[in-house]
C-alpha cells in the first residue's frame, strides 16, 4: 500500500482481492450517444427559454391596480427570480452542448446561445 492510502492498480482498495479485466468498464462516449445527449441538452434549453420568456410576460401582464403594492413587489420578484434561474439553466446547458463537441452536431440546431 502506498502511502496515500491506494494500492496498486492489481488490487481492489476496498476489498483487497485481485482486479480482474472485466471489472473496468469503458464509458467513452460513442458519437450517437453525443448526438442523444445534445438532443437532451436542446430540448432543456428549449424548454427553460420558453420558461424564462413566460416568466418575463407573467411580469409585463402583472395589473398594477388589481394588486397591492406588496403583491406586485413579491410576484415580480418571483418572475424575475425564475427569469434568472431559466437563463442560467439556458447557459449550463449551452456549456454542456459545447463540451460535447462536433460527435453533438447532427444537424438540429445550433450550439450557440442567443
Amino acid at each position: 500500500m502506498t502511502t496515500s492510502g491506494h494500492t496498486s492498480d492489481d488490487t481492489d482498495a476496498r476489498t483487497g482481492r485481485e482486479r480482474h479485466a472485466l471489472d473496468t468498464v469503458d464509458i467513452t462516449p460513442t458519437p450517437e450517444a453525443c448526438r442523444q445527449i445534445a438532443r437532451l441538452f436542446r430540448a432543456q434549453r428549449a424548454d427553460a427559454e420558453a420558461l424564462a420568456a413566460r416568466a418575463v410576460q407573467a411580469l409585463d401582464a402583472l395589473d398594477d391596480d388589481a394588486l397591492a403594492p406588496w403583491g406586485r413587489s413579491l410576484l415580480a420578484a418571483a418572475f424575475e427570480a425564475l427569469y434568472e434561474d431559466e437563463r442560467a439553466r439556458v447557459r449550463h446547458m449551452d456549456e454542456g452542448l459545447g463540451a460535447l463537441g462536433p460527435d453533438a452536431d447532427d444537424g438540429e440546431g445550433s450550439t450557440n446561445g442567443p
